[in-house]
C-alpha cells in the first residue's frame, strides 16, 4: 500500500493560511496554523481551534481546547516570540498545531525562544501568570521540549470522552 500525504491550505476568515493534512494509513489527523505577529492573534487562534474541533466532531471538548490553544498561544506570543532575527536571518514564528489521538487530542505550540516555561501560581489578585495553572486544570497533562536548534514545543493533552458504544441489531 502506498503512504501519502495530503496537504491542502486552509485560509482562515482572518486570511492567515495554515496546513491540514490528512494522512493515509490510519495516521492521526492533524491541523497547524502559523499565527500573526498583529493584534488579532489570540482571536485567530481561538477561531482555528474551534474550527478544527468543530470539524473533527470533538464538540464535547471544544471549549476546553480553545482555551489551552489561547493561553499556549498568549504564552508564546508574550514570552516567547523574538523580536530579532533568527541567525539565519528569517523572522521568528510562533504555530499552533492540533492532532487527535485515539483517547486525546494534543495541542502543541512552537515558539522560537529556549526559555522555559514555568508554572508559576499567581497572586490573589494578580492578571498574570494564570495560563498555564488553567492549562494544567483542563489538561491531561502538558509539557515542553527544546525544538530545532533555537526553539521549543510546548504541549498540552486533552482527554476524550470514551465513543458511545455501537448498538447491535
Amino acid at each position: 500500500m502506498e503512504n501519502r500525504t495530503h496537504q491542502r491550505q486552509h485560509r482562515g476568515a482572518s486570511g492567515h493560511s495554515g496546513i491540514v493534512s490528512h494522512l493515509a494509513l490510519a495516521a492521526p489527523p492533524f491541523a497547524a496554523h502559523r499565527i500573526s505577529t498583529d493584534t488579532l492573534c489570540l482571536r485567530d487562534a481561538r477561531k482555528f481551534t474551534s474550527d478544527v474541533v468543530r470539524r473533527w466532531n470533538l464538540n464535547p471538548v471544544r471549549e476546553d481546547a480553545v482555551q489551552i490553544a489561547s493561553e499556549l498561544v498568549a504564552n508564546a506570543v508574550r514570552h516567547g516570540r523574538r523580536r530579532t532575527p533568527l541567525p539565519d536571518g528569517s523572522r521568528p514564528v510562533v504555530w499552533l498545531a492540533l492532532t487527535r489521538r485515539p483517547h486525546s487530542l494534543l495541542c502543541v505550540v512552537y515558539d522560537p525562544s529556549q526559555r522555559r516555561p514555568r508554572l508559576t501560581p499567581p497572586a490573589p489578585l494578580a492578571e498574570d501568570h494564570r495560563g498555564l495553572p488553567i492549562v494544567e486544570a483542563l489538561s491531561e497533562g502538558w509539557g515542553w521540549k527544546p525544538s530545532g536548534a533555537t526553539g521549543k514545543a510546548v504541549w498540552a493533552r486533552l482527554a476524550l470522552p470514551p465513543a458511545p458504544a455501537r448498538r447491535r441489531p
